[in-house]
């Protein structure tokens, strides 16, 4: 038993190391985003496919009510990106078609369903 937990402790501080360096790497990449400092705030919305359209339907309506004056006043656009279906990144053999992956880079935040 004792064994397994070292065994399981080791494999867990592998993990949270890699993980670590990642998020290092990343943040090296690029600056944080200050989104209180943009003009206009772009939230791109992937419905996905199977229940994901119906998750993302009522998150949606969510967003609408609780953002409604910042979306009247052009302050924060819901931009809705198709095409992240099954049937889609099957027929262009990818999992993320390169018109999606296009569209999403347009976007600062993805409200992204399940596919």
């Amino acid at each position: 038993m004792n064994e397994s937990i070292k065994n399981a402790t080791a494999q867990f501080e592998t993990l949270l190391r890699e993980q670590i360096a990642r998020t290092e790497r990343m943040a090296e990449l690029s600056k944080p985003i200050d989104y209180a400092s943009l003009g206009k705030l772009i939230i791109g919305v992937c419905d996905g496919d199977g229940i994901g359209p119906v998750i993302l339907k009522t998150a949606k309506n969510v967003l609408n009510v609780l953002l409604a004056d910042e979306i009247a006043s052009g302050k924060i656009v819901l931009k809705e990106i198709p095409g992240l279906t099954l049937e889609n990144r099957i027929e262009k053999m990818q999992a993320v078609p390169d018109d999606v992956l296009a569209a999403i880079k347009e976007c600062d935040v993805l409200l992204k369903g399940p596919t």
